[in-house]
């Protein structure tokens, strides 16, 4: 898989560049509004991202990285469980 051009592979949870810039970004323009109804708006947009839709993401993906997991041949595991369980027992 191809790395993201501003995330270093040390720490995939570290916000990147970008992305702490359009925070910044997005700070100001915040900073310059007046219009109490536009705030709200916001307000209401990001807790849905927050509290929803974020939420829901992660759930979808820890099933398709579980599904990925399990899509092996269980014989293949198998397998391998075993030489391991004779290799741990034999020492």
């Amino acid at each position: 898989m191809p790395s993201h051009p501003e995330a270093s592979d040390a720490n995939s949870l570290e916000p990147t560049i970008g992305e702490q810039f359009r925070l910044e970004e997005f700070k100001r323009g915040l900073e310059k509004m007046d219009d109490v109804k536009q705030l709200r708006e916001i307000a209401t947009l990001l807790a849905k991202q927050a509290l929803v839709i974020q939420p829901a993401s992660i759930r979808y993906l820890a099933k398709e990285a579980a599904r990925n997991l399990a899509s092996a041949p269980a014989g293949n595991w198998l397998e391998i469980a075993e030489n391991l369980k004779s290799h741990l027992l034999d020492q």
